[in-house]
């Protein structure tokens, strides 16, 4: 599975460079131009976005898209049901007989969304699926936050392109349906997505994802928009613009709740799920990640299919199967007998983390096990601890690239954090000669293979406050995450994971915020999340806390088919007090 995603920083996103006049006289592009750009997209894409580590860990491991890829498990919402999806039925969706113009497509951390666009790209580049369409543009909202659609498209052209921002613009706006926009990644930007109405009325730094019509202050970031007559994320994302264009986002569930809770938002959007992989992908994607070694994979998919935790909390999950495919590859008889022992996300998480500094402090000091590797293995821990900080203040703000300057105070720290694997620096960026010029030092962008290296990270600084200042921690914990806990589910996961007196510190503050006695759905929803959250922790005293809780109150409590093998494993762990299944 893919571990670093994105087709590229935007490292030569172009402002304003003629005046407004010169911008909108200039000739629509012609077709060989036309035809140019989508060249210039693919070649962007083949190199980047459809390139696939083997080893997710490591840069020069990358093998064929075709060679890895592995279907995904879909399903459409069709009213208050789902059904299943097959992705070559993707462009035969119908909303009133016409392929829907707004696709949402949620799933979980790690569930494949990256990868899905990814294989939209692939699809197109090979001229299979979507070869209809014109242009694809896959667009890594992480990245492109502060940009319009037509910067962005730019940055993705040959330098020896001609095309412009406003003749790309041009060509969308009048060229709709011959386009597809993919929009990955909507909860790693903040902010509202609003009706264009309300743009003026938003403060700039609550808006990333920039309008039409930016104030001044959004202009100066992202270049002056009126003069180049470009057009913003946000007035696609709620058809303002491009509203006959096709347009596809994905997004953690948290954030989908804002495009459900807006009727009028709404009505464009046709909804699909991600769920990973069903049981036959598994297999199909363990026996790619060990194709000359077929003992080696059928081991280890009889060991998912033994393993009830696994095989229901993790084994749909992409990202946790990969991780666990590199363990079973790397590990020996005796880590993987302990590795048998896995139940929760946080578990593994501590285990890859493990399994990274040891494998790179072994290269270093060859003797397992001497008093000197672990002393290694120390300053290593030492070294990261600047990284898990940057990466809690990185997610406060919703920061996910970083620049090099962001670690200048510990360039050491992000040396070692890039050799052993739990930051990346993506070095295939072509820059700009003009700003090279400008820019004695060119930034590469830093960023975590995946979000949830960063989360595990931030939740490993988080926790460390729990002891060397707790007013902070307090603070961190009351203010900023339980207010927004959905979006901070796995901070709080892996944060719960690390200390057991922090386990139960957060679960007293989750218990005393909840109201018990409210609607009945929205008890079970509060409740669900700390069942989730007391699984995380493994900590019998915070399941007794819960247990507790729930006994004093005669809250009576229902299982359905809708929880997540996640969820139903925490009731478990909590204790038999269900009244109805």
């Amino acid at each position: 599975m893919n571990f670093k995603f994105g087709v590229g920083g935007p490292s030569r996103l172009l402002k304003s460079q003629t005046k407004p006049s010169a911008e909108f006289q200039t000739k629509p592009l012609s077709p060989e131009l036309v035809e140019r750009c989508a060249k210039d997209f693919k070649f962007k894409y083949r190199s980047t976005l459809c390139k696939i580590r083997a080893d997710p860990l490591n840069p020069a491991s990358t093998v064929q898209f075709k060679d890895m890829y592995t279907n995904l498990f879909l399903q459409e919402e069709h009213g208050t049901e789902k059904r299943l999806l097959d992705y070559n039925d993707i462009l035969d969706l119908k909303v009133n007989g016409e392929f829907p113009k707004r696709i949402l497509v949620q799933g979980e951390a790690g569930a494949g969304k990256t990868t899905f666009c990814a294989k939209i790209a692939w699809d197109w580049i090979e001229g299979m699926y979507f070869s209809h369409f014109v242009w694809v543009l896959i667009v890594p909202l992480r990245e492109f936050k502060q940009h319009t659609i037509g910067e962005i498209a730019k940055s993705y052209l040959a330098k020896s392109n001609p095309a412009t921002v406003s003749q790309i613009t041009a060509y969308i706006q009048s060229n709709p349906d011959k386009v597809f926009i993919a929009f990955d990644g909507l909860d790693e930007v903040p902010g509202r997505i609003m009706k264009t109405e309300s743009h003026q009325s938003q403060p700039t730094d609550q808006m990333q994802l920039q309008p039409t019509q930016p104030s001044a202050t959004s202009s100066e970031a992202c270049g002056s928009l009126s003069e180049t007559g470009d057009i913003g994320l946000v007035d696609i994302l709620c058809s303002d613009q491009l509203a006959s264009c096709p347009v596809l986002v994905t997004t953690r569930p948290w954030r989908a709740v804002e495009i459900r809770s807006d009727c009028d938002l709404m009505r464009h959007y046709t909804f699909i799920h991600v769920e990973g992989f069903n049981r036959e992908n598994l297999s199909v994607y363990i026996h790619k990640y060990f194709p000359k070694d077929e003992d080696l994979a059928n081991q280890l998919i009889q060991f998912t299919s033994e393993n009830d935790v696994i095989s229901e909390n993790m084994a749909h999950y992409p990202i946790y199967v990969a991780m666990l495919c590199l363990m079973w590859k790397e590990l020996d008889k005796q880590k993987l007998k302990e590795m048998k022992s896995l139940k929760t996300f946080s578990q593994i998480f501590k285990d890859v983390i493990a399994f990274l500094k040891e494998h790179y402090a072994q290269k270093e000091v060859k003797k397992v096990g001497s008093p000197s590797l672990l002393t290694y293995l120390k300053q290593i821990d030492q070294l990261l601890e600047p990284i898990a900080k940057q990466a809690l203040n990185g997610l406060l703000e919703n920061t996910l690239v970083f620049g090099e300057d962001d670690f200048d105070k510990c360039p050491e720290s992000e040396y070692t954090a890039c050799r052993v694997g739990i930051l990346s620096q993506d070095d295939r960026i072509s820059v700009d000669m003009d700003t090279h010029k400008r820019n004695s030092h060119v930034q590469l962008p830093v960023f975590f293979p995946h979000k949830l290296f960063q989360e595990y990270m931030a939740g490993v600084h988080l926790a460390s406050l729990y002891e060397s200042d707790r007013n902070e921690f307090n603070r961190l914990i009351e203010q900023v995450v339980l207010p927004r806990e959905e979006e901070f589910r796995y901070l709080l996961y892996f944060t719960v994971s690390q200390n057991q007196s922090i386990a139960t510190h957060v679960m007293k503050s989750m218990l005393q915020g909840i109201n018990m006695n409210i609607a009945k759905s929205a008890s079970q929803g509060q409740l669900d999340f700390i069942v989730d959250l007391a699984f995380e922790s493994q900590d019998p005293d915070v399941a007794a806390l819960v247990r507790d809780r729930v006994s004093s109150e005669e809250i009576e409590l229902t299982i359905d088919t809708d929880m997540t093998a996640h969820t139903l494993a925490g009731y478990a762990f909590i204790g038999p007090f269900v009244q109805h299944i």
